[in-house]
């Protein structure tokens, strides 16, 4: 076994020291005779004595003093097998992974130490220096906590929800349940699951490549036939998305950065016809992808705005969306009417939408009820978002600061939809590639057989608001322009990522009828303006 250097980071008395002992005496002990601790700060509870192996305890208490020079001449200086580090909570992660470690010594495991009763709190009020641990770690370990307590499976589940949403790849633990057994929980010669996912991803780009060889070493006719033309449409779908992508995470970030908030959420305040009127315009100052738009719906829902002003806010936006414009302009360069279309029709179909929970609002006060918001947005939606940018925490400093922020949200989005592109890019090409274009003729002669395969297409290859007019471009000349009009209009909605999207924000039940509504006025509006399917 190499010789390894494990971080256990967290804030001042989260257990930090408590969990190294017990890592030490459980498992480090039983492995390496000579171990080292650097420790970072004092905290209240000390280091036990280890009778079965050497531990020699070195302290770094200033920031400046944590630095390659100094921490080289403490490992080599002490011969150590074994190093931990206890890392300071409020100091970055990155001036520790940016130091070049005596050879021989390699950063095994990121440990992050959180105290399960105070971590709402430390989220709500340092999310910078929390998220920083957090998406850094390779494991988290909950101290703390008591599973006997009320409800604790349940904020378990919402705080590993948060987690792997911040940090998909860092394994969780809840301290009560480690150190059970002879069995190892963390050393082993195993590869840490951080390095797993890099060999994982590596293993899988090279089984794709050698499966693409294969094929057309062993099916010449299929390669060039589907294989090829299917992956130069998904690389030309991706090329021609890119550049909107980008456009539109940028302003998003400038957005996020720079518009005052309270402005903006007046317009929700109350409902009224007025209001209805004005959101179905508002998502054009918002012009970020759709799956962007719902944690920004449903936080506006939850501090007790109007539903009906705020679901037709979410519903137009991709209509009035600049970037959404000036993409699907890009893609009907010779039918400027399509971005006339496109912007009536998801502005109608919106408002049509909002006016149904306006009059059942309406219905509902008559009666002296009010919508229950609890039963459209989830609970632990507000207590449990991260996301906007910590300016204090950021390393430039004065305007270049702004900078940094608006480049840092613009990663995270393209990050967060980034594989949604990709996902429904590869759909997309292989539908075209696979599915024969009789199928669709076939479809073409039944207008309205048409607009429901259109608008069961848009569930699946939609992806994105800002980019799904270039795979509707891909049906011209083979579907009617209603249904491609129905494709383009009611992607951002209906797709299935975004259907996942709002499932984490927004109730079942209410994600279900409102999908439901909108799929028959989509379908009779698109149906009627392609002549009509004889029925109501």
């Amino acid at each position: 076994m190499g010789r390894y250097i494990d971080v256990v980071s967290g804030f001042f008395q989260s257990g930090k020291t408590s969990f190294i002992n017990k890592y030490i005496k459980n498992e480090v002990s039983r492995v390496f005779d000579k171990i080292l601790i650097i420790s970072c700060e004092n905290g209240i509870e000390k280091y036990d004595d280890f009778n079965n192996c050497e531990v020699l305890v070195e302290r770094i208490e200033n920031k400046e003093d944590f630095n390659k020079k100094n921490i080289n001449k403490i490992i080599e200086k002490s011969k150590a097998e074994y190093v931990i580090i206890e890392y300071n909570g409020v100091w970055d992660i990155s001036q520790l992974v940016g130091i070049s470690y005596p050879k021989g010594f390699n950063i095994r495991n990121l440990f992050a130490i959180v105290d399960f009763q105070t971590f709402d709190l430390y989220l709500q009020n340092m999310e910078g220096i929390m998220i920083d641990k957090i998406s850094n770690c390779d494991i988290l370990v909950f101290t703390k906590a008591n599973s006997r307590e009320s409800n604790f499976e349940k904020k378990l589940l919402l705080k590993c929800e948060l987690i792997a949403h911040i940090n998909s790849a860092s394994s969780i633990y809840v301290e009560e349940e480690l150190f059970k057994s002879e069995k190892f929980d963390f050393i082993d010669t195993k590869v840490t699951k951080s390095d797993f996912e890099i060999v994982k991803l590596s293993l899988f780009v090279g089984v794709f490549y050698l499966l693409i060889l294969g094929v057309k070493i062993l099916y010449p006719d299929f390669y060039l036939d589907k294989l090829e033309r299917g992956i130069w449409i998904f690389l030309s779908l991706l090329i021609q998305i890119l550049p909107f992508i980008l456009l539109g995470a940028l302003i998003s970030g400038i957005i996020q950065i720079f518009m005052p908030k309270t402005s903006f959420l007046k317009l929700f305040e109350k409902t009224s016809l007025k209001s209805l009127f004005l959101a179905l315009f508002a998502g054009a100052f918002f012009p970020v992808c759709d799956c962007a738009m719902v944690p920004i719906a449903s936080s506006i829902v939850k501090k007790g705005y109007s539903v009906p002003v705020t679901i037709t806010f979410l519903l137009a936006s991709p209509a009035v969306n600049p970037i959404v414009i000036l993409s699907t302009y890009y893609a009907f360069p010779n039918m400027p009417k399509m971005v006339i279309y496109r912007i009536a029709y998801g502005i109608l179909i919106a408002f049509i939408m909002g006016l149904i929970l306006y009059i059942s609002e309406i219905f509902k006060s008559k009666k002296d009820e009010k919508i229950d918001k609890s039963k459209v947005i989830k609970e632990h939606i507000d207590k449990y978002r991260f996301g906007e940018i910590n300016m204090d925490n950021l390393k430039t400093k004065g305007k270049m600061r702004y900078l940094e922020a608006v480049l840092m949200h613009c990663k995270q989005e393209l990050f967060k939809i980034g594989p949604y592109i990709i996902f429904g890019a590869m759909i997309s090409s292989l539908i075209q590639v696979t599915l024969p274009k009789s199928v669709f003729f076939a479809m073409n002669k039944i207008n309205f057989i048409a607009v429901a395969m259109m608008l069961l297409c848009s569930f699946f290859i939609s992806i994105c608001s800002t980019s799904n007019a270039f795979i509707a471009r891909s049906f011209y000349n083979i579907m009617p322009i209603n249904a491609i009009l129905a494709f383009v209009v009611m992607g951002p909605i209906l797709d299935i990522t975004n259907v996942f999207v709002m499932l984490g924000t927004f109730k079942k039940k209410f994600i279900v009828g409102l999908i439901a509504s909108l799929v028959y006025i989509a379908f009779l509006v698109f149906s009627i303006m392609g002549g009509g399917v004889g029925i109501v």
